[in-house]
């Protein structure tokens, strides 16, 4: 691929060079014209009064071609090996000048016509005197070549090197050799196709890993309902009144709900975290809508104070999606408080900073990045109650709207949970 572009590239060059030769030779050789006629008129009439005057005008011709870059001749008009076309030229402007170019040097002609003798002074440009500058030219024609083929191989042969390593770090990928990366301090656009070849295994890794935290986090889950269900189901075959069956039955439906919540949760989270979509974001009361949500959810926990600070603001956000995250982080909240739960709003010139607090029994430091993972279920903390998913989305759900979660130690003695959401 590479030889035939380097072909290609030398081709396109040395075709645009001729082409380009072709297509100025009229004007050039034009210019040589005006250059050799302003250039040899004087020479022309010391040349010829004194071949005129002399007898032996073959040996003034050869003097005068020693003295000067030319090769002069002599000859009537008759004898020249001139077309009809340049002949009229001659005779009506007393001179006609031929030239053919040439890569490095051009083949000159000029006529003088002298109607005094009718006869034409010929004068054949000699390079011969100057064999050093025609050396000169084509070396320098031939550097030129050799120095731009030597650039186009170069510039072909580092392009051919660094796709030789992408494709080498993708066949080790494809091998398996899944924590190879590809060097990312190589030149442009091969720096551009490493980093996002490198963000796409990153993010590949990760799938991977929220796929494997999935599918454990669900297998492990829906055993405990499930294993409760069949069992539930066996003891029906003890019953023998209505009661027992009913009460069997209520057991059981108590086991779907679960079920059914797991299997909702797993599938919001998945949507979450599947293709990506464009957010259709609006413009969002967030004081009322952390009201009403938290108002709701309070009536669940009447044993627990609710102290509430939120000043009137709106932020852009998709209303669906941010109601959940403020759900899951009050019912987290609610769920592992003692006595109290603290929700305050914060607004600056280009961000929203939303607190919520309680008095439980917090989250140590090394458990901070764990709590938020899904399907994580951490012995002795808040997240040993449900499904380990509520967390998991919050972080989704905000990951969306570039919003940024931390997790600190509350005044109150437990957990405080920190969004700042960006205000556009």
């Amino acid at each position: 691929m590479f030889t035939r572009l380097f072909l290609t590239i030398f081709s396109a060059l040395f075709f645009a060079l001729t082409l380009g030769v072709l297509l100025l030779d009229n004007i050039y050789t034009e210019g040589i014209k005006k250059d050799e006629l302003i250039n040899t008129r004087g020479i022309k009439q010391v040349v010829l009064a004194d071949v005129l005057e002399s007898n032996d005008k073959t040996n003034r011709l050869d003097y005068w071609s020693q003295r000067f870059s030319y090769q002069f001749s002599l000859k009537t008009l008759n004898n020249l090996s001139l077309i009809v076309e340049h002949r009229d030229e001659l005779i009506r402007n007393d001179v006609f000048v031929d030239v053919v170019s040439g890569w490095t040097v051009d083949d000159i002609n000029l006529y003088y016509y002298d109607k005094t003798c009718d006869c034409v002074l010929i004068m054949e440009k000699n390079y011969g005197a100057h064999g050093d500058y025609q050396t000169y030219l084509q070396n320098l024609l031939l550097i030129v070549i050799a120095v731009l083929a030597f650039i186009i191989f170069r510039y072909v042969n580092s392009h051919k090197k660094q796709v030789n390593k992408l494709v080498k770090v993708h066949q080790q990928y494809g091998l398996g050799k899944f924590d190879v990366r590809a060097d990312m301090f190589v030149p442009r656009p091969y720096s551009l196709l490493a980093k996002n070849f490198n963000q796409m295994i990153d993010q590949i890794e990760l799938l991977q890993k929220e796929q494997k935290n999935l599918i454990n986090g669900v297998s492990h889950d829906l055993k405990t309902p499930i294993a409760r269900i069949r069992f539930a189901l066996d003891l029906t075959h003890n019953c023998h009144t209505v009661a027992d069956y009913q009460t069997q039955l209520q057991d059981m439906d108590i086991d779907l709900d679960e079920l059914d919540a797991l299997v909702n949760e797993w599938l919001f989270y998945a949507q979450l975290n599947g293709k990506p979509a464009p957010l259709i974001k609006e413009r969002v009361n967030f004081a009322e809508l952390t009201e009403l949500t938290a108002s709701k959810i309070k009536t669940l926990y009447p044993d627990i104070q609710l102290s509430l600070d939120l000043p009137t603001g709106y932020i852009n956000a998709e209303p669906r999606l941010i109601n959940r995250a403020i759900e899951n982080l009050v019912v987290n909240s609610f769920k592992f408080s003692k006595s109290q739960v603290a929700i305050n709003i914060e607004f600056t010139k280009d961000k929203l900073i939303f607190r919520i607090e309680d008095d439980g029994i917090g989250i140590s430091e090394q458990q901070k990045e764990q709590v938020i993972q899904p399907f994580v279920m951490l012995d002795n903390s808040r997240n040993s109650v449900g499904f380990g998913l509520g967390l998991a989305i919050v972080k989704s759900i905000l990951d969306k709207h570039a919003a940024q979660l931390q997790i600190q130690k509350s005044s109150l003695g437990g957990a405080c949970f920190v969004v700042t959401l960006p205000i556009e």
